[in-house]
Protein backbone atom coordinates (compact mmCIF):
# COMPACT_ATOMS: atom_id res chain seq x y z
CA UNK A 1 0.00 0.00 0.00
CA UNK A 2 1.31 3.27 -0.98
CA UNK A 3 1.72 5.53 1.61
CA UNK A 4 0.75 8.98 2.64
CA UNK A 5 4.50 11.88 2.79
CA UNK A 6 5.58 15.65 2.43
CA UNK A 7 6.48 17.59 -0.53
CA UNK A 8 8.68 20.30 -1.36
CA UNK A 9 7.76 23.19 -0.26
CA UNK A 10 9.71 25.35 -2.37
CA UNK A 11 6.30 27.12 -3.80
CA UNK A 12 5.38 28.23 -0.64
CA UNK A 13 8.68 29.58 0.65
CA UNK A 14 9.87 31.02 -2.46
CA UNK A 15 6.27 33.22 -2.65
CA UNK A 16 7.13 34.61 1.01
CA UNK A 17 11.18 35.19 0.62
CA UNK A 18 9.87 37.27 -2.41
CA UNK A 19 7.99 39.43 -0.49
CA UNK A 20 10.58 39.44 2.30
CA UNK A 21 13.47 41.34 -0.25
CA UNK A 22 12.72 45.15 -0.44
CA UNK A 23 15.63 45.65 -2.76
CA UNK A 24 16.97 43.38 -5.47
CA UNK A 25 20.32 43.24 -7.04
CA UNK A 26 20.75 42.03 -11.04
CA UNK A 27 18.65 39.29 -11.16
CA UNK A 28 20.29 36.15 -12.74
CA UNK A 29 18.56 34.64 -15.80
CA UNK A 30 14.81 33.00 -15.28
CA UNK A 31 14.21 29.68 -16.01
CA UNK A 32 11.31 28.14 -18.21
CA UNK A 33 8.98 27.53 -15.20
CA UNK A 34 9.03 31.38 -13.93
CA UNK A 35 11.92 30.24 -11.10
CA UNK A 36 15.01 32.54 -11.14
CA UNK A 37 17.83 30.12 -11.83
CA UNK A 38 20.11 30.76 -8.55
CA UNK A 39 23.77 33.07 -8.42
CA UNK A 40 26.63 31.01 -7.13
CA UNK A 41 26.49 31.55 -3.25
CA UNK A 42 23.30 34.19 -4.02
CA UNK A 43 20.02 35.20 -5.25
CA UNK A 44 18.77 38.09 -4.04
CA UNK A 45 20.09 41.01 -1.73
CA UNK A 46 18.96 41.16 1.72
CA UNK A 47 15.99 43.77 3.01
CA UNK A 48 16.96 47.06 4.07
CA UNK A 49 19.08 46.83 6.82
CA UNK A 50 20.19 43.91 6.46
CA UNK A 51 18.14 42.02 9.61
CA UNK A 52 16.73 38.17 9.13
CA UNK A 53 12.72 38.72 9.11
CA UNK A 54 10.63 36.36 10.56
CA UNK A 55 8.16 35.01 7.86
CA UNK A 56 6.12 32.38 9.68
CA UNK A 57 2.43 32.62 8.28
CA UNK A 58 0.13 33.33 10.86
CA UNK A 59 -2.54 30.69 10.90
CA UNK A 60 0.22 27.77 10.21
CA UNK A 61 1.05 27.26 13.04
CA UNK A 62 -1.86 25.25 13.87
CA UNK A 63 -1.66 22.81 10.86
CA UNK A 64 0.66 20.61 13.07
CA UNK A 65 2.44 20.65 16.19
CA UNK A 66 5.42 18.65 14.53
CA UNK A 67 9.02 19.79 15.84
CA UNK A 68 11.38 20.89 13.18
CA UNK A 69 14.45 19.30 14.64
CA UNK A 70 16.42 18.81 10.96
CA UNK A 71 19.57 19.99 10.70
CA UNK A 72 20.27 22.97 8.82
CA UNK A 73 21.22 21.78 5.06
CA UNK A 74 22.53 23.97 2.20
CA UNK A 75 20.93 23.59 -0.60
CA UNK A 76 23.34 22.82 -3.88
CA UNK A 77 22.29 23.66 -7.87
CA UNK A 78 22.88 20.82 -10.40
CA UNK A 79 23.76 21.81 -14.37
CA UNK A 80 21.42 18.67 -15.04
CA UNK A 81 17.36 18.13 -15.35
CA UNK A 82 15.57 16.59 -12.64
CA UNK A 83 15.44 12.72 -12.77
CA UNK A 84 12.28 11.25 -12.30
CA UNK A 85 11.58 9.29 -9.31
CA UNK A 86 10.55 5.54 -8.95
CA UNK A 87 8.08 5.48 -6.87
CA UNK A 88 7.43 2.90 -3.94
CA UNK A 89 5.87 2.43 -0.58
CA UNK A 90 6.44 5.02 2.07
CA UNK A 91 7.02 4.32 5.50
CA UNK A 92 5.24 5.75 8.24
CA UNK A 93 7.24 7.84 10.77
CA UNK A 94 9.40 11.31 11.30
CA UNK A 95 12.06 11.56 8.51
CA UNK A 96 14.09 14.97 8.17
CA UNK A 97 15.61 16.79 5.53
CA UNK A 98 18.90 15.20 4.61
CA UNK A 99 20.04 16.79 1.24
CA UNK A 100 18.44 20.03 -0.93
CA UNK A 101 19.33 20.49 -4.40
CA UNK A 102 17.77 22.68 -7.64
CA UNK A 103 17.71 21.45 -11.06
CA UNK A 104 18.81 23.80 -13.65
CA UNK A 105 18.86 22.09 -16.63
CA UNK A 106 22.51 21.51 -18.90
CA UNK A 107 23.05 25.25 -19.31
CA UNK A 108 22.95 25.85 -15.03
CA UNK A 109 26.03 27.29 -12.42
CA UNK A 110 26.25 24.43 -10.19
CA UNK A 111 27.58 24.52 -6.40
CA UNK A 112 25.72 25.83 -3.21
CA UNK A 113 22.95 28.65 -3.76
CA UNK A 114 23.15 30.16 -0.21
CA UNK A 115 19.78 29.11 0.68
CA UNK A 116 19.48 26.80 4.12
CA UNK A 117 16.67 23.70 4.80
CA UNK A 118 15.62 22.67 7.77
CA UNK A 119 12.86 20.40 7.80
CA UNK A 120 10.54 17.62 9.38
CA UNK A 121 7.87 16.00 8.00
CA UNK A 122 5.44 12.72 9.75
CA UNK A 123 3.81 10.65 7.71
CA UNK A 124 1.05 8.71 8.88
CA UNK A 125 -1.25 6.20 6.75
CA UNK A 126 -2.26 8.83 3.45
CA UNK A 127 -2.32 11.75 5.80
CA UNK A 128 1.41 13.77 6.08
CA UNK A 129 2.46 17.06 7.81
CA UNK A 130 6.09 19.31 7.81
CA UNK A 131 7.41 22.06 8.64
CA UNK A 132 10.23 23.36 6.95
CA UNK A 133 12.26 26.85 7.72
CA UNK A 134 14.18 28.32 4.33
CA UNK A 135 16.74 31.05 4.80
CA UNK A 136 17.32 32.47 1.73
CA UNK A 137 20.98 34.28 0.68
CA UNK A 138 19.83 37.38 1.23
CA UNK A 139 19.05 36.46 5.06
CA UNK A 140 15.04 36.24 4.97
CA UNK A 141 13.76 33.48 6.47
CA UNK A 142 10.58 31.67 6.25
CA UNK A 143 8.65 28.75 7.96
CA UNK A 144 6.13 27.41 6.97
CA UNK A 145 3.67 24.68 8.27
CA UNK A 146 1.32 22.28 6.56
CA UNK A 147 -0.87 19.41 6.03
CA UNK A 148 -2.49 17.50 3.35
CA UNK A 149 -3.02 14.16 1.51
CA UNK A 150 -1.07 12.32 -0.65
CA UNK A 151 -2.46 10.24 -4.19
CA UNK A 152 0.43 8.41 -5.96
CA UNK A 153 0.25 7.41 -9.88
CA UNK A 154 2.87 5.35 -10.54
CA UNK A 155 6.68 7.21 -10.08
CA UNK A 156 4.64 11.16 -9.56
CA UNK A 157 2.60 12.11 -7.11
CA UNK A 158 -0.44 14.95 -5.90
CA UNK A 159 0.18 16.38 -2.79
CA UNK A 160 -3.17 18.04 -1.91
CA UNK A 161 -3.05 20.43 0.95
CA UNK A 162 -5.74 21.09 3.05
CA UNK A 163 -4.10 23.58 5.98
CA UNK A 164 -3.25 26.67 6.02
CA UNK A 165 -4.61 26.93 2.34
CA UNK A 166 -6.09 24.48 -0.62
CA UNK A 167 -2.85 24.31 -2.75
CA UNK A 168 -1.95 21.41 -5.21
CA UNK A 169 2.20 20.03 -5.62
CA UNK A 170 3.12 18.24 -8.69
CA UNK A 171 6.14 15.88 -7.56
CA UNK A 172 8.16 12.73 -8.53
CA UNK A 173 9.53 10.69 -5.51
CA UNK A 174 11.04 7.99 -4.60
CA UNK A 175 11.26 5.77 -1.65
CA UNK A 176 13.54 3.02 -0.33
CA UNK A 177 14.43 1.95 2.75
CA UNK A 178 14.83 5.05 5.25
CA UNK A 179 15.07 7.32 2.52
CA UNK A 180 12.54 9.34 0.59
CA UNK A 181 13.82 11.72 -2.08
CA UNK A 182 10.85 14.33 -3.27
CA UNK A 183 11.03 16.09 -6.51
CA UNK A 184 8.82 19.04 -6.91
CA UNK A 185 8.03 18.88 -11.00
CA UNK A 186 7.42 22.74 -11.29
CA UNK A 187 10.31 24.28 -9.57
CA UNK A 188 12.31 21.37 -10.01
CA UNK A 189 13.92 21.55 -6.16
CA UNK A 190 14.58 17.94 -4.82
CA UNK A 191 14.70 17.35 -1.09
CA UNK A 192 15.75 13.47 0.38
CA UNK A 193 14.23 12.77 3.62
CA UNK A 194 15.67 10.56 6.15
CA UNK A 195 13.68 8.35 8.42
CA UNK A 196 14.54 8.78 12.39
CA UNK A 197 15.26 5.83 13.80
Amino acid sequence: MRKAWLVPLALAVTTALASACSEETARPAVLDDGRAQPAPGGGSSPSEGGAEEDLDAGDAGSCTSLENTGLEVEELAVNDDLPPGSGGTIADGVYDISTARVYQGAAGLPGPTGNVYQGSIRVTDQVYERVVTLKSAAGASAETRSAGTFTPAGNNATIAITCPSALQEQVTYTALDNSLVISNLVTKTSLVFTKRP
